[in-house]
C-alpha cells in the first residue's frame, strides 16, 4: 500500500511527532499487519478498527475526481499513482465491511462516490 510514496517521502516525515505505520517493512516506520485491500483509504479505516476504534468518521473520501482533480492537493509527481485505479475503489471498500463488525463508519465527506457507508454531515456528527 503506497510503497512508492514511502520511498519518495520518508525523509519528509522526519519532523512528524506522531507514529509512522505501514503494512510492510520500511526502515524507520513501525510495521503493523492489517488488511488494507490495496487502498490507502480503506487501509486507514482497517487500521483504526484493528486498533480498537468503535466509530470512524470519514472526511475527504471523495472516491471520484472532484473538480477534475484526483487529489485535493493536485496530482502526485511522476512515479506516484494519481487515482488510476479509481474504478476498483468501491469494491475495495466493500471487501472491508466484514472486518468492521462492531465499528460504526460514517462518511461525512462533502462530495463522494463512496456509497458503502452511511452518510452524514460533519456538523450533525459534532453537535
Amino acid at each position: 500500500m503506497d510503497r512508492q510514496w514511502w520511498d519518495r517521502h520518508l525523509a519528509d516525515c522526519a519532523g512528524f511527532a506522531g507514529e509512522l505505520v505501514a503494512p510492510h517493512q520500511i526502515h524507520g516506520v513501525r510495521q503493523e499487519r492489517f488488511n488494507h485491500n490495496h487502498n490507502s483509504g480503506a487501509g486507514a479505516i482497517a487500521l483504526a478498527a484493528h486498533w480498537g476504534a468503535r466509530r470512524v468518521i470519514l472526511l475527504g473520501y471523495d472516491c471520484q475526481r472532484t473538480g477534475g482533480q484526483a487529489h485535493w492537493h493536485g496530482d502526485h509527481p511522476e512515479g506516484l499513482a494519481n487515482a488510476g485505479s479509481i474504478a476498483r475503489w468501491p469494491a475495495q471498500f466493500q471487501r472491508l465491511i466484514p472486518q468492521l463488525r462492531g465499528v460504526e463508519v460514517i462518511n461525512a465527506s462533502r462530495e463522494t462516490a463512496l456509497t458503502v457507508f452511511p452518510r452524514a454531515t460533519l456538523e450533525s456528527l459534532l453537535t
